[in-house]
């Protein structure tokens, strides 16, 4: 592969609400869409799902923007390389999600190059023709949460993802679970809870739930080892998890575990296809998560929901339930609950790149010609 032009976009995406969790909130996404284009006049398309702030992990935008213009993007305008996995050997201490969306970028590029699929050519697997959709609910008032639930419920949707902190206590999710029996609940804490909030966890351990996710502020996940108390629901862990060492760990504690799988946290494909394979070989439940991010991103994770073997259905909705409008045709859509997954060639269908440059408040062109 050579690489002549590579184009970094800085975009600014409205949401339609305010997303908030324990961690924080989000109104405006900041994302960085990077274009890669070959001589022979293919292009392909990545993004980096750095937020601006550290509240998910310690990587932000303005890390990602630096190193991508400083280190990574001159680095691949120099070099050809026969697969794009190789710049994993290019770099030492990468940040994550700004390799990632490079990465996602020269994949789409090389797959089209190759006529194929990028996901099912990557995997070497047919993906399921359709998937259901899986939702998220920020925290809000009790209210609020029911009537967004009961419109989830009429558009089909029969997963639902609830973000919880130890200000909101466990009364709202058994008034919940009781009162939608048709509807499997999950748990999203962000790592709200203390190892000593242990009792209100374990009393969360009745309620039939698909998971509870990352409860936890720890360290070391190591430290987890010490709840040696009987527990029925898996635990499932995201942000904890950025790499195959991180998830060795799972094997080891004394719960059934679950992991949340996306590609911009654990630094790329590369990554993400060892982890799935890690978890499929050590009956490790994986389901397919996402970041508030733009189609470009997003439809690489509703394609690996139609991998096999995902534990439930993924935190993939609709395009227009956080944006007005999207940078990918056709928008991701699940009507009456469920997706058809595209699978064209490269990450499977179009980026508009009118709206592209529509949203672009900053950007910036680099080349090189031999």
């Amino acid at each position: 592969m050579i690489i002549e032009k590579i184009t970094m976009f800085h975009v600014q995406l409205p949401m339609k609400f305010n997303f908030k969790t324990a961690k924080g909130s989000l109104n405006l996404r900041d994302t960085i869409i990077i274009k890669v284009e070959s001589p022979n006049g293919l292009s392909g398309f990545g993004e980096v799902v750095a937020f601006t702030t550290p509240f998910y992990t310690s990587e932000t935008f303005a890390d990602s923007w630096k190193i991508l213009e400083e280190t990574y993007l001159p680095e691949i305008l120099q070099k050809e390389f026969s697969h794009p996995f190789e710049i994993h050997e290019f770099f030492r201490n990468p940040l994550p999600m700004a390799l990632a969306g490079l990465e996602n970028a020269l994949l789409d590029l090389y797959f089209k190059g190759k006529n194929e699929n990028l996901i099912a050519g990557l995997f070497q697997e047919k993906l399921a023709d359709k998937i259901p959709r899986g939702a998220v609910l920020g925290q809000m008032s009790d209210e609020q949460t029911i009537k967004e639930i009961d419109q989830l419920i009429n558009s089909g949707v029969k997963r639902i993802k609830l973000k919880i902190s130890p200000q909101i206590g466990t009364d709202l999710i058994k008034k919940l679970v009781k009162r939608y029996p048709q509807i499997t609940f999950a748990l999203d804490a962000n790592r709200s809870f203390q190892l000593t909030d242990w009792s209100v966890i374990k009393e969360l351990d009745e309620l039939g739930l698909a998971c509870i996710e990352e409860p936890f502020d720890i360290k070391d996940l190591s430290e987890l080892k010490l709840l040696t108390e009987n527990f029925l629901t898996p635990i499932c862990f995201d942000e904890s998890v950025q790499d195959l060492e991180s998830l060795k760990i799972l094997t080891e504690l004394p719960f059934q575990t679950m992991l949340n799988v996306k590609i911009g946290r654990l630094g790329g494909l590369y990554q993400t296809q060892k982890a799935i394979e890690f978890c499929r070989q050590h009956q490790i439940g994986f389901w397919i998560g996402s970041m508030v991010e733009s189609g470009i991103s997003k439809i690489l994770h509703v394609q690996l929901a139609a991998l096999s073997g995902n534990a439930m259905a993924g935190d993939l909705s609709d395009s227009k339930h956080y944006f007005d409008i999207d940078l990918i045709q056709p928008e991701i859509a699940f009507p009456n609950g469920w997706m058809t997954v595209p699978t064209g060639i490269g990450i499977g269908l179009s980026v508009n790149e009118t709206l592209l440059k529509g949203y672009t408040v900053n950007k910036l062109i680099m080349t090189y010609f031999r």
